[in-house]
């Protein structure tokens, strides 16, 4: 231990004032504080905490599982998540190939090209949307465009884009798009006023007098999560001269996010016969080798890297892959010739050097035109665990969880739970890119029942209801309704079932008995009465599979009126149907001693109405809690709402946090600023570090006991909690300092009790903005603290910012 944390950890003991502490406590000297003393009561037995408050929540965003928890050590291994558009000519039409991408253009033309009228004709094949129309676009930050069909295929309006921020500049128009219809698109341009038509039927006609109109610039066409194609494309000046006329030149999208091309032959995505989904990878090589490649990878002398690669096509001196680190090959193994049919080739590798940044090489050799798909590798530690990645397998252990929510969040309410299972090489990629990731679908129910059997959980599933928000404007209610029966019966109906045979021929005969299951999740979209009608219609249908599951609704997001009114609708009309209520809330980190208290609040006024309601029994679910932050505001912060959970156990039954886990890379921008800053679980390819979060509620969870206590006398200015084991002879204090000053506290036992002996650990970085990081992860942790004790009476000091927990044995 440093001598800075000795210092802050001895700090008003014995009435001693000590030395300044760390910085970024404002430079203050640690002071004395404020004297606490609390009697104890074990014989009086407040409530019982359930342990799943101590539950955790697994989403597929951010690489949480694909490139992080699941031990695949391939990233985009389907070649399906790429950076833009796959864009091809044929017969006379411009087609863009991919629906599961957001925000695909392509543009061409002059940039200085100012007045103009664009026209053409566009069909949709798929997806969520109409079609993007680019008009002066000055580059790719800067420019307008024409959303047809835009917004959920629900309105048309007019976009600027200044420095990539957008902008609706234009009136809405209500706009639907169908499938497999062409319409006549024309838009024109002169000085500021912009007007567009649609089918010749005007459709907008405004003036952009902003200071930051674009008056020049190319044009362009582009999609957003849909596929479509154009055709019978022509410029022209207002004076009627043909500025273009034709279709633009495609360029052929080299390689999938994650991956890069190598040689000097010929490499793109394309969507001809891929093996699954959508898209595959082309190579082709007239001289030496041409492939791609990816890093990095962590490599390891003695172990062993299983996987393979999906191949077709003709390259008749076969396909090599490698390992490399740097420029020296540490691994090595040639394939053999392909054939025209896609087949699987097995790739192992037994290195006998360590690269922690390694590149794994897939080329083929000329003469060679060969297609691969699908490629995998995965360690044999992995395997053993049953597929997932050791270290992190081991980080979410140590947390205990009681129960893991999942698979979402909003990645839930787009899943299709069917593309998830069985054969690998089978599994339909995610239909949407969405944190940052692109899901493969590598890990599905199968992989999370084996998930939570491995860490000790009880499993929470979220059924993906069909919105048309989040499933398309065309989403059909019955068959989502159909899905979600049908999942039911894949995790718990017998084997003689329709789903529950397809497990047992998936590998898992017995049911998974999977007792909870979540409608949706944050469905506010909808509005409490069109989703009470939803929970009205799931439910009976739902427990016609199995009567004997436990039905979560979907609560309020954040506190206060509005919260309240969906909680009081949702509850009034689905209160005979329901067990639990799912609620939302994330803090502002600065509110790391307000926060806590004030979702408490929040807690009991919800109480209130399901005391009133024809189902008094229903008990909170706390699905989503955090403060945005990874620093040690976070940790304070997670004690503090821990705490209120223990003393509010008589109505919050089950609660998770979010994020779980998130690959340190994703979602990062230029100046290290993360979105979505607030996992417990932070790594990248090599290790991983807990933030302040986990450190708390790691803590807390160790000292978790069932039965919370009565405690006389005033906590405050700590959020404390005092509870009792199941035996009786063991009780835990557990509190957070969330002032700049130390807080002596004296702890009375009632009663006969004799304290036998007295322990105590403490977080207590020194500053609020303290921090684990891939380099120092051990930063923030709990530390032994001095504690004085007799028969009755124990004595202990909370330095400045800390959190800590007091074991107090009994005789």
């Amino acid at each position: 231990m440093s001598l800075l944390r000795k210092v802050t950890i001895a700090c008003g003991l014995g009435g001693m004032v000590m030395a300044a502490v760390a910085a970024g406590l404002g430079g203050m000297a640690c002071q004395e504080g404020t004297r606490l003393r609390l009697t104890l009561q074990p014989e009086k037995v407040i409530s019982r905490i359930d342990e799943k408050i101590y539950g955790h929540f697994l989403e597929h965003i951010y690489h949480s599982v694909h490139g992080g928890l699941w031990g695949e050590m391939v990233w985009n291994r389907s070649f399906e998540e790429l950076t833009g558009g796959v864009w091809r000519v044929e017969g006379g039409e411009l087609i863009q190939e991919v629906a599961n991408n957001p925000d695909v253009r392509l543009t061409f033309g002059d940039p200085n090209w100012s007045d103009y009228e664009i026209s053409l004709e566009a069909q949709k094949i798929s997806g969520r949307e109409g079609f993007l129309i680019l008009f002066r676009a000055k580059s790719e930050r800067d420019f307008y465009w024409i959303n047809i069909g835009g917004w959920g295929n629900t309105a048309t309006a007019v976009e600027r884009s200044n420095d990539n921020r957008r902008k609706v500049i234009s009136p809405w128009r209500p706009t639907r798009i169908e499938e497999g219809r062409w319409y006549k698109i024309r838009v024109r341009c002169q000085g500021r006023r912009i007007q567009a038509w649609l089918d010749d039927q005007l459709l907008l006609d405004f003036t952009d007098n902003s200071e930051n109109a674009h008056l020049t610039g190319k044009v362009g066409v582009g999609t957003w999560l849909t596929r479509a194609k154009f055709r019978n494309i022509k410029v022209t000046a207002l004076d009627g001269k043909v500025l273009f006329e034709g279709l633009p030149e495609v360029p052929k999208h080299t390689t999938a996010r994650y991956w890069q091309a190598f040689g000097q032959g010929e490499v793109y995505v394309t969507g001809e016969n891929p093996l699954n989904s959508n898209l595959c990878q082309f190579i082709a090589s007239n001289a030496g080798e041409t492939g791609v490649r990816q890093s990095p990878l962590c490599i390891r002398a003695g172990e062993v890297y299983q996987g393979s690669v999906w191949v077709r096509g003709e390259a008749p001196k076969g396909l090599v892959v490698r390992l490399k680190d740097g420029d020296k090959v540490i691994a090595e193994q040639k394939l053999p010739a392909p054939t025209r049919e896609w087949k699987e080739y097995p790739i192992e590798f037994k290195p006998a050097e360590t690269a922690e940044s390694a590149t794994l090489e897939i080329a083929a050799i000329a003469p060679a035109r060969v297609w691969i798909d699908q490629v995998s590798l995965m360690s044999e530690s992995s395997k053993r665990t049953g597929g997932f990645r050791p270290d992190l397998l081991e980080a979410l252990k140590a947390l205990r969880p009681a129960a893991i929510r999942w698979p979402g969040g909003c990645f839930a309410s787009a899943y299709r739970w069917k593309d998830g299972i069985g054969p690998q090489h089978k599994r339909r990629v995610y239909p949407l890119h969405i944190w940052d990731d692109l899901e493969v679908n590598a890990f599905g129910t199968d992989e999370f029942i084996r998930l939570c059997r491995a860490v000790g959980a009880e499993p929470i599933i979220v059924i993906n209801i069909g919105t048309k928000a989040w499933n398309g404007p065309d989403a059909n209610e019955e068959e989502f309704l159909q899905d979600a029966m049908d999942w039911v019966e894949y995790c718990n109906g017998p084997t003689t079932s329709r789903w529950g045979s397809v497990r047992a021929a998936n590998g898992h005969p017995e049911p998974y008995n999977v007792k909870f299951w979540e409608i949706d999740n944050e469905t506010w979209h909808m509005g409490p009465e069109a989703y009470a009608e939803a929970i009205r219609k799931f439910v009976p249908a739902l427990k016609k599979v199995d009567p004997n599951i436990k039905i979560i609704a979907c609560g309020s997001g954040g506190y206060g009126w509005g919260a309240l009114r969906w909680n009081r609708i949702v509850i009034e009309r689905c209160a005979d149907l329901i067990d639990y209520l799912s609620i939302h809330h994330y803090e502002d980190p600065n509110r790391f001693a307000e926060g806590p208290y004030d979702y408490e609040r929040f807690f009991r006024e919800t109480a209130k109405i399901i005391a009133n309601s024809r189902n008094p029994n229903i008990k909170l679910f706390v699905s989503e809690w955090n403060a945005q932050s990874t620093d040690w505001r976070t940790g304070l912060y997670a004690g503090g709402l821990l705490n209120a959970f223990e003393r509010c156990a008589d109505i919050v039954e089950i609660a998770s946090p979010a994020l779980l886990m998130r690959h340190w890379w994703s979602g990062a921008r230029p100046g290290g600023w993360r979105e979505w800053d607030n996992a417990f679980i932070n790594f990248d390819h090599r290790t991983w570090f807990p933030a302040p979060n986990y450190v708390v509620m790691k803590l807390w969870r160790e000292h978790y006991a069932p039965f919370l206590i009565g405690m006389e006398g005033e906590t405050k200015p700590l959020n404390a909690v005092a509870t009792k084991s199941a035996d009786g002879k063991t009780l835990y204090f557990k509190a957070v300092n969330p002032t700049q000053q130390s807080v002596q506290v004296e702890l009375v036992v009632e009663g006969n009790n004799t304290v036998k002996s007295a322990s105590m650990q403490v977080i207590a970085p020194g500053d609020l903005h303290a921090r684990n990081t891939l380099e120092e992860p051990n930063l923030v942790r709990p530390e032994p603290a001095e504690v004085q004790f007799n028969s009755h009476t124990v004595k202990f000091a909370l330095p400045p910012y800390s959190a800590g927990v007091v074991t107090i044995n009994l005789q």
